[in-house]
C-alpha cells in the first residue's frame, strides 16, 4: 500500500513540474509576442494603429492574466 501512495505522489510531482515548465514556456512566448506587437505598433502605418493597438492590449491582458493578475 505504501508503494502505491509513494508512486502517486511521485507522479503528481512530475506532472506539476511538467506543468510549471509549460507555463514558463507560455509566459516566454507571450512576453516575446508583446514585445513584437509593440515594435509592430511603432512601425505601422497610421491606418493600422487601431488594429495593432487592440492586439497589443489583448496580448498585454493575456500576459498579465498568465502572470497571476496585477502586481
Amino acid at each position: 500500500m505504501g508503494q502505491v501512495i509513494a508512486y502517486a505522489d511521485v507522479e503528481r510531482h512530475r506532472r506539476r513540474r511538467h506543468s510549471r515548465r509549460l507555463h514558463l514556456r507560455c509566459l516566454a512566448i507571450l512576453t516575446a509576442s508583446v514585445t513584437a506587437a509593440r515594435l509592430a505598433l511603432a512601425d505601422c502605418a497610421p491606418r493600422e494603429q487601431a488594429i495593432r493597438s487592440a492586439r497589443l492590449r489583448k496580448l498585454e491582458e493575456l500576459e498579465e492574466w498568465a502572470n497571476g493578475g496585477p502586481s
